[in-house]
């Protein structure tokens, strides 16, 4: 038996994993702000995605998790939202609710009247829960910048009860 026949399935392991991790990764939901879609403790698996106006943008109503160090502004959780504007979108916040080209798309509680304009790299997440303060009603955080997208939440798969596409 030669060396690669020996190897082989070490070989195919390592590169497996090495590959998998290049492109995917596990994910705890941490918080209810998504709820519920994803619960506090789901298991989550994420593509890694690069977004930029040059690489391209996420898509709206796409579920999206923020790099850790964008997020530490608002939480020490993930920060996991809806993209509910793309670059180039105006939002109006009007009498306490957010508008997306003319329909309600969430309440904008404590918020003033204005119009809020997404530049060229930046998306603008919501929380599934209405939680304003895990997403970018939450002044803090404001509209995304988009290379700060750590991913795309493709997959719940804990609870296996609950196993399946995030949509």
């Amino acid at each position: 038996m030669d060396w690669r026949q020996k190897y082989r399935p070490y070989i195919v392991a390592a590169t497996l994993a090495f590959v998998m991790t290049m492109f995917v990764a596990p994910e705890v939901m941490e918080g209810n702000s998504m709820s519920p879609v994803l619960d506090d403790g789901d298991t989550l698996v994420i593509t890694k995605e690069s977004y930029s106006a040059n690489r391209g943008e996420p898509e709206l109503g796409q579920v999206v998790i923020l790099e850790k160090v964008y997020s530490r502004a608002i939480s020490e959780d993930n920060v996991i939202g809806r993209v509910a504007a793309l670059p180039g979108d105006t939002l109006k916040v009007k009498n306490e609710k957010l508008y997306r080209k003319g329909e309600v798309i969430a309440e904008a509680k404590g918020m003033k009247d204005q119009k809020i304009e997404i530049s060229k790299d930046h998306v603008y997440i919501l929380s599934d829960n209405e939680d304003p303060t895990m997403d970018s009603r939450n002044p803090d955080l404001g509209p995304v910048i988009m290379k700060e997208i750590k991913g795309d939440v493709k997959l719940k798969i804990w609870p296996l009860s609950e196993f399946g596409m995030v949509k």
